[in-house]
């Protein structure tokens, strides 16, 4: 599984954006490639398919089937510097905003 390829977005190097596939896996293991993007499918899906997903997601995320990686602070006055951290490669975390009230705190 490829998940995530944001930080790719601007790539211009294709030797970047392969994924090493062996055809021995696709042929003889009967194993499948298939894209998806997030945000196309919420374009599309309804509120109440996209609703029903995303609590089974957190259902997997709550059973630790799924883990989501701890984002990095930002306060909105460093957005700059957050989106330098997103766009760098390889940065190993994405940039969370937190608000002065407290709000995306315990979301991290």
């Amino acid at each position: 599984m490829v998940y995530g390829a944001l930080s790719t977005h601007r790539q211009t190097d294709p030797t970047a954006l392969t994924i090493p596939l062996q055809a021995r896996s696709v042929i003889y293991e009967t194993k499948a490639v298939r894209g998806f993007w997030l945000n196309r499918w919420f374009g599309t899906a309804s509120p109440e398919i996209a609703l029903r997903a995303l609590s089974r997601v957190r259902g997997l995320v709550a059973d630790e089937v799924l883990s989501i990686p701890r984002g990095r602070p930002f306060p909105l006055e460093r957005f700059a510097e957050a989106v330098s951290l997103a766009e760098a490669p390889a940065h190993g975390t994405k940039p969370l905003f937190v608000f002065e009230d407290g709000w995306g705190e315990g979301d991290r």
